[in-house]
């Protein structure tokens, strides 16, 4: 049995031995500090979230913790304590082990004994050990033994020896034993395929093994215990190498804590910003549900009001309420990012539909712990998280009598309830559905008991569930932006700051997202002056947080790089470009697809379409200024600004421009790229990225091929004449076509491919737009090669290829002229066709008498013996 963190101590530990009995001691005693913070971090790892924040509560103390003392008092919690009603089932086993009282032939009363007797052996009194004792009391002692020894004592020389042998035992017993160290520990790195790096600490690691193989799960990079399912420890740090592990060691400052290695001494700062509000009871949300049921229109309902300055979003509402009171889906879901409006949008839905007949309950759950309001984000108390939460609530508003019944399952019966409601036909609304403590597992389970004609409505930002109905809930229409803007300057008393310059400018810049319309005129009032949107936007920081940082912590690595490319650069770009840049980083396409979709479908990036129908991606303002504060910060900041600067030799697109075209910007990108051929450049570093546009954007094959034709090279014109057939593998008959078509015909004569340049100028005579004419100068130069090159095309094929032409010049003789009947002549004579041959040359001396080459063909033997 080994633990990764501990074996790395016990390499100093064994090392120390060889130096000095003192060097030995006081390893050991760092040896155990990391062994009780070890123990620590794992039970609040198995903590889960509750409305209360037990959790929050303990990681905060542990990080202003300035003694082992502390570290007892935060243990005790979590094992007895508040806390401990919040501990995974999963871990009862290790809770058990250290809690219960034990007698000598345990491990347990073993390992507290052999601490006592140390302390004892060095002079420092301690109460001599029941008959009985439980573990916890090992951790008392050992804070007692490091404080006065390490701490604050002095250790005799003489009692070392003794000491070290009775502390070296204790803590071999007790990490030798405790079963929360030989459960599956495990690093846990996400690769940009969304994928996990799985690195073993401990020597069972089966549980995790699933995460090798799926990418639709997401964990941060971290060290994990396995409890039900990966639960992160929390400050604990290392790398997917194991190289080194740092322990929380107090020290907190205003956003950092210190962090140490207890294996190599070294230090580094840890980041501590999520946990600056003090512990406690926060208030209730702005629109967390009424405590009792009450009469609203027609309905029984603790639906909270609807917000004041509601603006009216009419067609989402008539979508909403329509599929709300429809008798086909059970769930719906509206999807949008933070401070979009999906809140306020379902509370006008659903104080609305309390008038109709539809529904006799609406219910209202709230999950929100932050509400947007003028001021910034502030904390509330969510109100259910779990589905143990929702049923107690549901319980309590319909049949409160019933949580005195001894023996009543609240959940059950919630589930009953939602299958068949004794009330009637409910309408559950479940807030913030991305806050919950496991937002799957709880869909899954609604999913399983609702039935209709009960229905569900979900207000979330991430959608990692299958089964429901989606809306989008994007930003306001510029009519919806502007009556905000008018009822929100009003409230400021700001209106006659406003100009219509500025007024346009919001519209566009906010591009309709309501919370940010808010706080930028809030910035306004609190200047007393307009000021400059995107550097208001940029000063605040706690805006953009609340706004993007749960969505984009939720995003795989492959689509966090989308998200900090796009952001990188102010401009609209090709998505098979930004694929193409992506697939060189991440390398599997499927995933790099599901990278971008991801960045569409949780709206932190927009779509525009070209001329051609290509879609063009780009952020919007506030989700750019997010997006570089993140890049900044980016290990990959390097990579992605390379990647950058090749998306720039497209040429920018503006936001909301609309005539422009991916081919030109193709175009304009290989432009740049001859420009730095010309300087010296490798073709090879942008070889894959061009590679990537053709398969996705096939005209960009063409465009490629005129780059290599340019080269005036064989080689040129032989990498030409691949990309113009790959091209028109995907498109052989329109016009564009007949260009590629005779573009391949000219690579193929500069390369002295005959064949190649007959067959490319044959094919494109089947193409209508193709003028007639060139279909002449086709069966021209198919006369010549016959006559000329005869060698390379034998008999039969010669017959092929003339029939092929005949066919399509015959469809379309109403356009020949003499010289053209000319043509098709000699072609029907290489067929040995009498019939066409008299009557081509009869048809073209209609035209043209005196036509030259036909009087020449009639003065033949052959020719004049079919005309007679």
């Amino acid at each position: 049995m080994s633990h990764a963190a501990i074996t790395h101590m016990l390499k100093r530990v064994n090392h120390a031995k060889t130096d000095s009995e003192f060097t030995y001691f006081y390893s050991l005693l760092l040896l155990g500090e990391a062994v009780a913070k070890l123990t620590t971090l794992g039970f609040i790892a198995g903590l889960v979230d509750d409305p209360d924040r037990h959790r929050y509560r303990l990681e905060y103390k542990i990080l202003r913790a300035d003694g082992l003392g502390a570290l007892c008092a935060i243990l005790d919690d979590s094992l007895i304590g508040p806390a401990s009603q919040f501990l995974l089932t999963d871990l009862s086993r290790e809770k058990n082990e250290l809690t219960r009282l034990c007698g000598p032939s345990t491990w347990q009363f073993e390992a507290v004994k052999q601490l006592a007797d140390c302390l004892n052996h060095l002079g420092i009194s301690t109460e001599p050990v029941p008959t009985q004792t439980d573990m916890r009391r090992w951790f008392a002692l050992f804070a007692d033994l490091r404080n006065k020894t390490r701490g604050h004592g002095a250790t005799l020389p003489d009692r070392v020896t003794r000491a070290a042998e009775l502390l070296s035992a204790s803590i071999s017993t007790f990490y030798s034993n405790h079963a929360l160290f030989t459960r599956p520990w495990a690093f846990l790195y996400r690769n940009l395929s969304g994928k996990y790096r799985i690195t073993p600490i401990t020597e069972k690691c089966a549980p995790f093994e699933e995460l090798k193989r799926v990418s639709n799960r997401s964990y941060p990079n971290g060290v994990y215990l396995y409890a039900v399912s990966p639960r992160l420890v929390p400050f604990l740090e290392s790398d997917a190498d194991l190289i080194d592990f740092f322990f929380p060691n107090g020290g907190f400052g205003k956003r950092s804590f210190e962090l140490l290695s207890y294996a190599t001494g070294g230090k580094r700062d840890g980041d501590g910003s999520l946990h600056l509000v003090p512990p406690g009871s926060l208030p209730a949300s702005e629109t967390q549900g009424r405590g009792e049921l009450e009469q609203l229109g027609r309905c029984f309902s603790n639906v909270p009001p609807t917000p004041k300055g509601y603006i009216s979003r009419t067609a989402l509402e008539v979508e909403i309420r329509s599929l709300t009171t429809d008798d086909r889906h059970a769930v719906i879901t509206l999807l949008g990012r933070g401070g979009i409006g999906k809140t306020s949008l379902a509370l006008k839905v659903v104080n609305d539909l309390s008038h109709e007949e539809r529904f006799d309950v609406l219910l209202w759950f709230s999950a929100r712990d932050v509400d947007l309001q003028f001021a910034g984000p502030k904390p509330v108390r969510p109100h259910v998280l779990s589905p143990e939460d929702v049923s107690r609530l549901y319980v309590s508003l319909v049949a409160p009598e019933r949580l005195k019944e001894q023996g009543f399952k609240c959940r059950e019966y919630f589930e009953s309830q939602l299958a068949a409601s004794v009330l009637g036909p409910c309408l559950y609304v479940f807030d913030n559905f991305e806050t919950a403590q496991s937002p799957a597992e709880l869909y899954a389970w609604i999913d399983t008991h609702i039935r209709l004609p009960s229905k569900v409505l979900i207000t979330t930002r991430l959608r990692d569930f299958k089964g429901d109905y989606p809306v989008e809930v994007s930003g306001m229409t510029e009519e919806e932006s502007r009556a905000l803007i008018h009822t929100t300057s009003h409230a400021l008393q700001i209106q006659r700051l406003l100009t219509e310059d500025f007024i346009r400018e919001l519209v566009e810049q906010a591009e309709g997202h309501p919370y940010v319309i808010k706080i930028l005129l809030g910035e306004v009032a609190k200047a007393k002056r307009l000021g400059h949107i995107p550097r208001l936007v940029a000063g605040r920081d706690e805006i953009l947080t609340a706004l993007f940082e749960r969505t984009y912590a939720s995003l795989t690595p492959g689509a966090q790089r989308a998200f900090m490319t796009l952001a990188a650069w102010n401009s609209a770009v090709p998505r098979v470009a930004l694929e193409a840049v992506l697939h060189h980083a991440i390398g599997e396409p499927a995933e790099v697809e599901r990278a971008i979709d991801t960045l569409l479908q949780y709206s932190l990036a927009e779509r525009q379409q070209s001329v051609e129908g290509s879609e063009f991606l780009a952020l919007p303002l506030v989700a750019t200024v997010f997006g570089r504060k993140k890049l900044n910060v980016s290990p990959f900041q390097t990579a992605i600004k390379a990647d950058v600067e090749l998306l720039q030799m497209l040429g920018p697109v503006n936001k909301g421009e609309v005539h422009f075209s991916l081919e030109r910007r193709i175009e304009h990108f290989l432009g740049n790229v001859a420009r730095k051929i010309e300087k010296g450049e490798s073709f090879a570093k942008y070889a894959p990225i061009v590679e990537m546009m053709g398969r996705n954007f096939p005209p960009a094959w063409v465009s490629l091929a005129r780059l290599h034709m340019e080269e005036g090279t064989p080689e040129g014109f032989e990498k030409a004449k691949t990309e113009l057939r790959r091209f028109l593998e995907h498109d052989s008959s329109s016009s564009a076509a007949a260009e590629a078509w005779k573009q391949l015909a000219k690579c193929c004569h500069r390369t002295n491919d005959r064949l190649g340049e007959v067959h490319a100028l044959l094919q494109r005579s089947k193409i209508n737009s193709v003028p007639f004419a060139d279909l002449s100068s086709t069966a021209n130069e198919l006369n010549f090669v016959f006559r000329a090159h005869s060698e390379i095309v034998d008999e039969d094929q010669k017959g092929t290829l003339a029939a092929e032409l005949l066919d399509v010049m015959e469809e379309r003789r109403a356009e020949a002229k003499a010289d053209d009947f000319s043509q098709m002549t000699w072609l029907a004579l290489r067929l040995k066709d009498s019939t066409k041959v008299k009557d081509y040359i009869q048809s073209g001396l209609r035209l043209d008498p005196d036509h030259y080459h036909l009087n020449k063909l009639l003065e033949q033997p052959n020719v004049s013996i079919l005309m007679e």
